[in-house]
Parts: structure tokens; sequence; C-alpha cells
């Protein structure tokens, strides 16, 4: 079954969006899993970083987090939110749903579609960027939808050529502050505050 089939979609709200958004692009799994082989970088180290981001962001007073659902980065981001809703209050914090097309999980597996439906499940508001089946540049679309609508972008990135790098270039012409997650970085601070050695470091991190 489609994502189209379930009732979350009752939420919807075309091209609607609130102020005080933090956005939220990555990498999609096939690019975080090239982070992960060529670093000790794992999935909770990504966790961290998103979680200690997130907590600084409703200090500076965002509460509206948003991202486009894709699989990855994005669903982790999601989880991060949903997690920071639980912890504070769940009617201070909004994680808002953003969707570049109907049936854009068309291709996923079922598995990988229970997830997202899962997601979305949880969400304060759904927004579907076009009412429309999968077309090409729908992607792009909701990518720049993502950075239009928001007063800061955050971004986990290394320096691939891809759909994120192009919705920070893109936020950064809009004139929007962009926030980055590098991966790598974040491993070697990581390692660090575990008092690994420089030498350990470069043998867990040789990037």
């Amino acid at each position: 079954m489609l994502l189209t089939d379930f009732s979350f979609y009752a939420k919807i709200s075309f091209m609607n969006y609130a102020k005080k958004i933090c956005s939220f692009t990555g990498y999609r799994t096939q690019k975080l899993n090239a982070c992960f082989s060529k670093s000790n970088i794992t999935t909770e180290i990504i966790m961290k970083c998103l979680e200690l981001q997130l907590t600084q962001m409703l200090d500076r007073g965002f509460l509206t987090f948003q991202c486009g659902m894709a699989l990855g980065s994005d669903l982790m981001f999601a989880r991060a939110v949903l997690q920071l809703k639980q912890r504070y209050s769940e009617a201070l914090v909004r994680f808002v749903a953003v969707f570049p097309c109907l049936e854009h999980d068309r291709k996923w597996v079922e598995s990988e579609r229970r997830l997202c439906r899962e997601i979305a499940g949880q969400a304060d508001e759904v927004v579907m960027v076009s009412e429309y089946p999968y077309f090409k540049g729908c992607m792009a679309k909701r990518n720049r939808y993502l950075a239009d609508n928001c007063d800061e972008l955050m971004a986990i990135y290394d320096g691939q050529i891809g759909g994120t790098m192009q919705t920070i270039n893109y936020a950064k012409e809009k004139g929007k502050k962009v926030t980055i997650i590098d991966p790598t970085r974040e491993l070697i601070i990581t390692l660090r505050e575990s008092h690994k050695t420089e030498k350990q470091i470069k043998e867990l991190c040789p990037y």
C-alpha cells in the first residue's frame, strides 16, 4: 500500500507554514552509508549531534522543526524531533512532515513505507508541496520549499555533491543561516571527548 492510503493525510495543509522554523536537509541512506564506511561514524553519533543541535535551537526560541521525509538522515532528524517533544512538551515543540508529492514512496519497500507512515502519523502538520504524483523536479521543489520557509537550515553534510549541497547553497543565496553537521568532524570531537590519542583518532577516522 502506498503512503496516500493513510488517514494522517487529513492533517495536510498545502504550502502552509508557521514562522520561527528550523528546516533540515541531509543525506539519504546511500550517502549516509558512505560516511559510515569511510570511518567509524555511527547512527548513534549522528543522533547525538542532532539532539544537541535541536536542544540548542530550542533554547534560541525555535519551536517548529520540519524535514522532507526522505529515507536516511531526514527520518533520523524526525525521530530526534519527536524525542525532543517527549522530553519537553508536546504542546511546545512542533514537528512538520514535508512531502514533495503524492506517492513519493512508490518505489520503497513496505518496511520503509511503514516507518515513514509511523513518523508522519506523529507530526503536528503534514505539508504536501505538490498535490500531484511524482514528477521530475518535485524533490528539488520540496528542497526549495524547506529553504524558503524557514528561519534557519540545519544540514548533515560533508562535501558530497547532490541535493543536500544544492539545498544549502540555495538557502545561503536566500540569506538563511545554515548550521552544518559534518559527521566526520563530529566523530573526531566525540573521540577526543573520550580521551583518545591523536594517533588512535587517525586510525579510527582516517579521512
